[in-house]
């Protein structure tokens, strides 16, 4: 499974499967698209810290505007 199919997994996870994922592109924007808050982002950032065995900073979550940004984010510290 590809970096992104599992940020979508994880996505669902986060919102209790209450979101539709299959639409979810490299190109969605967090906070536009999908409404994300700032609680929201941060259990993202843990659950993308479990699924991936990466460590995020708190400089990290700013950067993190589309499903792109946390792509390669992730991509770049495996």
């Amino acid at each position: 499974m590809d970096t992104l199919e599992r940020l979508k997994g994880l996505l669902s996870e986060v919102y209790d499967g209450a979101i539709d994922t299959s639409g979810i592109t490299t190109e969605t924007k967090l906070i536009e698209d999908i409404g994300m808050k700032s609680i929201a982002m941060l259990y993202m950032a843990m659950a993308i810290e479990g699924e991936f065995k990466v460590s995020l900073s708190n400089e990290d979550l700013p950067k993190m505007q589309t499903v792109g940004d946390i792509v390669r984010l992730v991509e770049s510290r495996m």
